[in-house]
């Protein structure tokens, strides 16, 4: 092997993230990490949506059905038939359900859940040393480069430091859910609040973990994180949780993610626009996220500043 460590990087994506995406991808083959391959990996039904991108130069383009096992393909197309039919209040409840009696079955198969299956299935399976997962509202900056997610020292997970105390909401919900998963006890403090993308998984380190899930649960780790309350896991909780706690103190890297800026008002589009063009140009910033949906809590029309962005990345 290479004094460098070989990188792939991973964007599960669907219909509803196209134009984003589309702006991510444009920036990605703008920026030094062009010439590394990215597995982008569509919903099978959205296939047909991100045909154009094929031929886009290292991309692979693969669906659901290429990726999930077959049976949870299977589950994660009929949850999404029902999501859609009887609407997103209807889901969550459901999800509620799923939560205290475990019943009904689907709602731990939508695409929330299965997206983050298929990340670590190929960053598993991938001839490569490194899978860094891109998510569709992420803007590459020419500033980014390949060291970002390598290091002499060990394997790099990056980290935001919060004290235990101070968890609330979904990130309590997914640091508990995570340390379970792993036999861990809660008293680690503080705790690594880093949920966002790109995100550093070592293939190593995660056949390790996802091998001991499978032996704990006695099954495939794929159903053992299944089994588990919808929307109180995180596939990158689990994989720190296990960096944390079952990895010897020093083969991993810890690093902040200064690289990286956070766009989470997006309610004016040319305010957007504004700070994009200023990150853009600023060599300290290799990343910057677009959190249009505000975490669900708004709505954001983000058609009022995508192209623009796009635009910006040309003139660029």
């Amino acid at each position: 092997m290479s004094s460098a460590p070989r990188i792939a990087f991973i964007t599960p994506t669907w219909a509803g993230d196209l134009e984003h995406f589309r702006v991510m991808r444009r920036s990605f083959e703008q920026s030094p990490l062009v010439g590394f391959d990215h597995y982008v990996v569509v919903q099978d039904e959205d296939l047909s949506l991100f045909e154009a991108f094929r031929n886009r130069p290292g991309l692979k383009l693969l669906s659901t059905r290429d990726v999930l096992p077959a049976e949870v393909e299977y589950r994660r197309a009929r949850a999404r038939k029902l999501s859609e039919r009887f609407g997103r209040d209807f889901t969550r409840i459901c999800g509620s359900l799923k939560r205290l009696f475990s019943w009904p079955l689907w709602p731990a198969y939508t695409g929330w859940h299965t997206q983050q299956l298929c990340k670590f299935k190929l960053a598993s399976e991938l001839d490569c040393d490194v899978a860094v997962v891109l998510d569709s509202d992420v803007v590459v900056t020419p500033s980014a480069v390949p060291g970002d997610f390598f290091s002499a020292t060990g394997a790099v997970c990056f980290a935001q430091w919060l004290s235990r105390g101070e968890l609330e909401g979904k990130v309590s919900n997914w640091v508990t859910e995570s340390e379970r998963l792993v036999g861990a006890d809660h008293s680690e403090d503080p705790v690594n609040v880093y949920f966002d993308t790109p995100f550093v998984l070592d293939r190593r380190l995660l056949i390790s973990a996802l091998d001991d899930l499978s032996e704990k649960a006695d099954r495939e780790w794929w159903f053992a994180l299944l089994d588990r309350p919808p929307r109180r896991w995180s596939e990158f909780g689990f994989y720190k949780a296990y960096l944390t706690h079952r990895v010897p103190e020093g083969a991993v890297d810890w690093r902040e993610p200064s690289f990286s800026r956070y766009v989470y008002d997006t309610s004016d589009p040319v305010c957007v626009v504004e700070e994009v063009a200023f990150l853009l140009v600023d060599p300290a910033v290799h990343y910057i996220t677009i959190h249009s949906q505000a975490s669900g809590r708004e709505n954001w029309d983000s058609r009022g500043f995508l192209d623009s962005i796009s635009s910006l990345l040309d003139n660029h």
